[in-house]
């Protein structure tokens, strides 16, 4: 059946892109999705439109099963099943017609009844999200000061050099590797077990003094003969600036980084983060990137990435292994092979002039009128990734 499930709007300030956040951020520790049905709403929410969202409205899809699996490069089986984790996690509604199919009708800009994917649930729970968020990044508070301690409490344990306190410390936490663990509960204890270990360590007389500063505070500061080179090998600021960049980059692109504030370097870099993460680029990845060629080049890579991910589903230039091609980028950076800002000025002439477009082997010229995916398509080509060659 046709149905109207109008919803009572997102909150003054709050846009269909900090829900969509909000989201993602909580993943599948959060609200125990997979990666296939995060991804469905995701789709669906980039396909709705803001004013959907507005009191009062409608904010549904009525796109076949068919066309959805066909733009996320996936079976129809895969989306069916995504969108029952959604309904039965209370995120989407689904509706059909009188004949089991899928329509509706958007009349004015308004949509006035639809029958297929309804967005009213989860725009509702936007609260719900919220608070789920908050006590999350304020478990995950608890869990960073816990291990902190526990780090410190074992470098004092170490400083007193007692054997046997020492064994018992690391019988307590054997591979002195306390990353993995995530459940506060379990930190508390072993946080407990150490205290009680340095209690004994400090009643004993034979004991060296310890001390309580952190670890890296005590560390002496110490430079070499090559701290000044080093200084100046710090990856420098791009010459493109953050607005001509963020005029390149894709739709949904842009509305990320309008949610971080005015253009400019923070708000691309932290589009950039929130997208590879989405395009399936680890943190690792996205970590070294960073490290090696500065935040804010690594941002105009995911940004470059993102655009020609976009490609058609088939299309010899897609960038299917986001991954990898920041990877390349990084390698060929580092090798002095890649002229990331002379190619995205060359992106920049293209949009002013906007036609044709030239052979995958030719670099951009000036004078070359180059549609975005082809000269998209040079910039990954370069590097070597496009088909998913090892990184």
């Amino acid at each position: 059946m046709s149905a109207t499930l109008v919803h009572g709007g997102l909150h003054a300030g709050v846009r269909r892109i900090d829900l969509l956040s909000l989201v993602e951020d909580l993943g599948k520790r959060g609200l125990g999705l997979s990666s296939t049905a995060t991804r469905v709403l995701r789709h669906y929410v980039w396909r709705s439109r803001d004013d959907d969202y507005r009191t009062g409205r409608i904010c549904a899809l009525w796109d076949r099963v068919c066309r959805t699996a066909d733009d996320l490069d996936l079976c129809s089986r895969a989306i069916n099943d995504a969108e029952r984790e959604l309904e039965a996690k209370g995120l989407i509604a689904r509706t059909t017609g009188g004949n089991g199919a899928r329509s509706g009708l958007r009349s004015g800009g308004v949509i006035r009844w639809a029958a297929g994917i309804n967005l009213a649930p989860l725009i509702e729970r936007y609260a719900d999200l919220k608070a789920a968020w908050e006590a999350r990044e304020l478990e995950q508070h608890a869990i960073d000061t816990c291990k902190a301690e526990i780090r410190r409490l074992r470098r004092l344990i170490r400083n007193g050099a007692e054997p046997e306190l020492m064994a018992r410390a690391d019988a307590i936490l054997p591979d002195g590797r306390i990353a993995p663990i995530q459940r506060i509960e379990k930190l508390e204890t072993i946080r407990a077990a150490l205290q009680a270990v340095l209690a004994d360590l400090a009643s004993d007389p034979r004991a060296k003094k310890t001390s309580d500063r952190p670890e890296e505070n005590s560390r002496p500061n110490i430079q070499n003969q090559d701290s000044s080179r080093s200084c100046s090998e710090r990856p420098t600021e791009p010459t493109i600036t953050p607005r001509v960049a963020l005029e390149l980059a894709s739709n949904e692109f842009r509305l990320i980084a309008s949610g971080h504030g005015d253009p400019g370097w923070p708000s691309l870099v932290e589009a950039s983060r929130q997208t590879a993460s989405w395009l399936g680029i680890g943190q690792r990845t996205w970590g070294k990137a960073c490290s090696l060629l500065g935040r804010e080049r690594a941002a105009l890579c995911v940004l470059v990435i993102d655009r020609n991910s976009r490609l058609q589903s088939g299309h010899r230039y897609r960038a299917e292994h986001a991954g990898k091609c920041l990877s390349g980028m990084v390698r060929r950076a580092k090798s002095g092979g890649f002229n990331l800002e002379g190619l995205l000025r060359a992106f920049q002439r293209d949009e002013l002039a906007g036609s044709g477009a030239v052979s995958e082997a030719s670099p951009p010229e000036p004078d070359q009128g180059q549609s975005m995916a082809s000269l998209t398509a040079q910039i990954l080509s370069r590097i070597g990734t496009f088909r998913g060659d090892a990184a």
